[in-house]
């Protein structure tokens, strides 16, 4: 988010962990605190208040209307545990619930309910809430656009690997880029035969990108080696045990001994 958002980088403040209580009650969620009277250009912060809730659901994580729900609650737990509840009011709260997959099932059920409004592709926002909603479906962001949110995904084109890349090697800020080397990590492991490929066939790919993904597919390739060792070993050690039980068998038949 902080790549997604960095036209507004001064503007923004960022909560990568939040204890929801005294008692160490921690929730995984990010909060993004933003200065008065700032307008953020991204069309996914644009509307954006005071502070800003964001929860990232991995592929496998359902999304239904309790997770939703669930989200909302997180905003009024934040809202309650404040040093001065009236520092924080309803309207300065929104929540942001970020998905691969479009949660059609979810829309449809708030939609018989509140407003839902597509704000543009993958970003739908939801009215008539405590607090202002939207659900963002990275599958379906600008690729152009969204190359840093769109780029987590296990199921990565050459094109939008070649165009993440791109993008990476295009940043001067170090802040930015220290950012860059954690998406195209997590993206290079989640995409690893592709990223293979690219370091094997890509001569127009800089040494830095070598540099920066080479460690990391080596490590990945690696661990797959020595599972696949292992699978093998245990393997062979049934192969010698079903070996053992056959001549077993074979000797008690030998002797008139029924099995």
């Amino acid at each position: 988010m902080e790549l997604e958002l960095r036209e507004n980088k001064r503007d923004l403040i960022y909560e990568r962990e939040h204890n929801l209580s005294k008692m160490p009650l921690k929730i995984d969620f990010l909060v993004i605190k933003k200065k008065p009277n700032v307008i953020i250009k991204n069309e996914i912060g644009d509307f954006f208040l005071g502070n800003n809730i964001f929860e990232y659901k991995s592929p496998n994580d359902d999304i239904n209307v309790g997770t939703f729900y669930k989200a909302l609650s997180y905003a009024c737990l934040y809202k309650s545990e404040a040093g001065n509840v009236e520092e924080i009011l309803d309207t300065d709260i929104t929540v942001s619930l970020v998905r691969e997959q479009k949660p059609v099932k979810l829309l449809k059920q708030l939609a018989e309910k509140y407003t839902v409004t597509p704000k543009a592709d993958g970003i739908y926002r939801i009215g008539g809430m405590l607090f202002p909603m939207q659900i963002l479906v990275t599958k379906e962001l600008n690729e152009e656009n969204h190359i840093w949110v769109t780029s987590l995904t296990r199921t990565m084109s050459r094109t939008r690997a070649q165009k993440l890349l791109n993008n990476y090697s295009a940043l001067k800020n170090d802040e930015d880029k220290r950012n860059a080397d954690s998406i195209v990590n997590v993206a290079s492991e989640a995409n690893i035969e592709l990223f293979k490929k690219l370091i094997q066939e890509g001569e127009q790919m800089c040494e830095e990108l070598k540099e920066l993904l080479a460690p990391e597919i080596m490590e990945f390739k690696i661990r797959l080696e020595e599972q696949n060792a292992q699978l093998a070993e245990n393997a062979a050690k049934l192969s010698d045990k079903d070996a053992e039980i056959a001549k077993l068998k074979k000797m008690l038949a030998d002797a008139g001994i029924k099995v």
